[in-house]
C-alpha cells in the first residue's frame, strides 16, 4: 500500500514539474531609454534601444521596444556616427518599466556593422526580450 502512493506520489511530482517547465525566466527593471545601437541606424535595420536601469547597475539592450510607447525626436538619430547615446539632455527623458527575459542564443541579434568605431561600448549590455513596456 505504501508503495502505490509513493509511487503515486512521484509520478504526480514528474506530471506537475513538466506541465510547469517555464524557460523564460521573467526579470522587472526600472530604467530610461538613452541611446541605440547606431549599426541599426546606418544600415536600416529595426532598431536596438540601450536601457540603463534606474540604479545604473544593468545595461540592456533590446530590438523589440515598441514604436508606440515613445516618439523619439529624430535629431537624436542624426549623431550616430559618433555615439549611439541621446543627448545628456534627455537621459531621463524616457522612463519606463519592463518585464523581459535575456535573450537566448537562438534570440540574440548579431549585426556585423564592422565600420561602427563606438559598438564595443554596446558589448557589454545584456541584450534582452522584453515582454511588457511601459512608461513610467
Amino acid at each position: 500500500m505504501m508503495s502505490k502512493i509513493i509511487k503515486s506520489l512521484f509520478l504526480f511530482c514528474l506530471l506537475f514539474a513538466a506541465c510547469n517547465k517555464n524557460d523564460d525566466n521573467l526579470y522587472q527593471a526600472e530604467g530610461y531609454i538613452v541611446g541605440f545601437d547606431p549599426c541599426t541606424i546606418r544600415h536600416n535595420y529595426d532598431i536596438g534601444y540601450v536601457i540603463i536601469s534606474s540604479n545604473l547597475k544593468d545595461t540592456l539592450l533590446t530590438y523589440n521596444f515598441p514604436d508606440t510607447i515613445y516618439n523619439f525626436p529624430k535629431e537624436y538619430f542624426q549623431n550616430y556616427v559618433n555615439s549611439g547615446y541621446f543627448p545628456s539632455t534627455a537621459r531621463y527623458e524616457f522612463h519606463i518599466h519592463i518585464t523581459y527575459s535575456i535573450a537566448k542564443e537562438d534570440e540574440s541579434i548579431y549585426h556585423l556593422c564592422a565600420t561602427d568605431i563606438n559598438m564595443s561600448e554596446f558589448y557589454k549590455a545584456i541584450q534582452v526580450i522584453i515582454k511588457i513596456v511601459s512608461k513610467y
